[in-house]
């Protein structure tokens, strides 16, 4: 082989992820463009804004902590703040002396300079407003970010903190849209997706906190219900080095919060700003692991083999023989029923998995449950306990995991729903080693739902939410049961400290036959009827300014 032809191919092969990532860029570019135009207000939409009357007309006191004396983004501060379309606020600038900032004034109209370096009550004192709106000192507001606000102030009475999407400005053009969820405690511990900009009702503030600390402020209201509001629209930038919140602060400000609540956990700084929080197992409380099979021998032994080696032993493992005609098939069992953790129960009548897995856990003696396929493979060898530092927490319902192909690319990581039609897996396809959208296939987070593939949750709270529902013999029995969990006040968490090989669909096959379309059709007029307020509204877990389609986070 001649050295071009060696160089052309190497060539290919380094420099082909450099053009794939510059050409999605450009793409992202062009979407973020074309939503700015359809879903931001024009001219003339800002000039009405200036008008409007609202029924409460809230007065903003708009704080910005400067850190840095010589900060360049001060000028662009004041100029996004001056050029609100509604215009009850005054900015207060807090520097380490009055004279920091002063050159900055070119007016002093609504404008007040306070130093830093006052007693937070003083402070306090000195500033005036309905609502404090806490800035970063690389946060530029967009024209009608206080015109939101307000509106959100008069459609949400009841809400205290308030936080809005947010991108970033690059050379004066703006990138990277950071389309958030609506208030999920998980993933606020997992990382401070609140950024540089907060609003406050006054009373709310904590009297030991900084104007500053937005961080520690939605912590401290992150489960009181209604309290912390999510306005999904992007109503600021971030320029430079983004909301200068050190993570040792973010991870002191977790610590409080975590013994506040009277939460046994340790705080493990995975990257920075990255958290991943080590919940406390007490009395290693007894896991059944309850197993549907029919035939498939091979696939069987592996699955039982990976979970064995778990770094976990109280478990059970309850598998449910069900139509099984091959002759490897029981000699498997007859191996695996020595074991004293292994046990085999029959399960006789048509496939039916809510039926299947409801009749385990009750011949299953564990005060944890999990739900696992029989082509499920464990990667990683604390899977299981890592799941089970969140079933057994008081405010969690079902737990799902980080599920490849077997070809390494992602296939569950979480489910969201009302997208693709009914509900759809995040990130699927996505390779396994990507960081997902704002990291969300490297931390624990909040989802609407996981997949029955592989799910966990305690006893008591499946038989306080009836376990499955056995209408739906074959689809979307998982995602009902973690709605109804939610619905009582139980949101499901996805971690991506427990790994698994998905051999998907390996035994049962897919849904082609015309009997099996006719029942998954009517299972999902029994999901539309029940659940349409949240498939019309949308997953609170989820941005409705992304993709309705596809859960992969692309701009809608």
């Amino acid at each position: 082989m001649n050295p071009l032809t060696i160089f052309k191919r190497y060539a290919k092969r380094k420099l082909r992820p450099f053009y794939i990532k510059a050409a999605n860029f450009f793409l992202e570019e062009k979407a973020y463009r074309a939503w700015m135009h359809t879903n931001e207000p024009d001219a003339a939409a800002r000039g009405a804004q200036r008008t409007h009357k609202f029924d409460n007309m809230p007065y903003f006191a708009v704080v910005c902590v400067i850190n840095s004396a010589s900060s360049v983004q001060i000028p662009a501060i004041i100029a996004s703040v001056r050029g609100q379309t509604y215009n009850r606020w005054r900015l207060y600038l807090l520097c380490r002396t009055s004279e920091d900032a002063r050159k900055y004034l070119e007016a002093e109209g609504n404008i007040e300079i306070l130093d830093s370096s006052l007693p937070l009550n003083e402070i306090r004192g000195l500033v005036e407003g309905d609502y404090i709106v806490s800035m970063g000192q690389n946060t530029i507001l967009c024209p009608f970010a206080l015109y939101e606000i307000t509106a959100s102030i008069n459609a949400n009475r009841e809400g205290k903190l308030f936080y809005s999407d947010e991108d970033t400005m690059i050379g004066g053009k703006r990138a990277s849209p950071h389309f958030k969820p609506d208030c999920s405690p998980d993933t606020l511990r997992s990382f401070n997706y609140i950024g540089g900009l907060l609003v406050i009702k006054r009373e709310a503030y904590e009297k030991n906190l900084s104007l500053s600390d937005r961080y520690a402020l939605a912590l401290k209201y992150i489960q009181k219900t209604g309290a912390l509001v999510h306005i999904p629209k992007v109503l600021f930038h971030t320029a430079g080095k983004g909301d200068n919140t050190l993570p040792s602060a973010e991870k002191g400000a977790l610590a409080a919060h975590l013994a506040e609540c009277g939460v046994a956990a340790e705080i493990e700084q995975r990257l920075p700003g990255l958290f991943n929080i080590i919940y406390e197992i007490k009395d290693s409380p007894r896991v059944s692991i309850i197993i549907p099979n029919r035939d498939n021998a091979a696939l069987l032994a592996k699955c039982v083999k990976s979970v064995m080696t778990a770094a976990y032993d109280n478990y059970e493992i309850v598998i449910v023989e069900n139509g099984s005609t091959r002759g490897d098939t029981f000699t498997l069992y007859d191996t695996l029923g020595k074991d004293d953790r292994i046990k085999i129960i029959g399960w006789q009548g048509r496939f039916n998995y809510p039926k299947i897995n409801n009749y385990a856990a009750r011949y299953s003696c564990g005060s944890v449950l999990l739900f696992l396929n029989n082509d499920i493979e464990a990667v990683n060898a604390d899977w299981l306990v890592n799941m089970l530092r969140h079933a057994v927490r008081k405010d969690v319902g079902a737990v799902g995991a980080k599920l490849y192909y077997p070809d390494g690319t992602i296939q569950h990581g979480g489910i969201v729903v009302g997208v693709g039609g009914i509900a759809v897996e995040y990130h699927k396809g996505f390779d396994g080693r990507s960081a997902g959208y704002f990291n969300r296939l490297s931390i624990v987070h909040n989802v609407a739902a996981v997949t029955g593939a592989c799910m966990m949750l305690k006893r008591e709270l499946f038989d306080k939410a009836s376990g499955f529902d056995e209408r739906y013999a074959l689809a979307y029995n998982d995602v009902d049961l973690c709605l109804r969990l939610m619905e009582l006040g139980y949101p499901a968490v996805w971690t991506p400290y427990s790994e698994l090989i998905h051999y998907e669909s390996r035994t049962r096959g897919y849904e082609i036959t015309r009997a099996q379309r006719q029942r998954l059709n009517d299972e999902s007029e029994i999901f539309t009827k029940r659940w349409r307020h949240i498939l019309d509204k949308g997953d609170p877990f989820y941005n409705p300014n992304l993709s309705h389609k596809k859960g992969d986070f692309t701009l809608e």
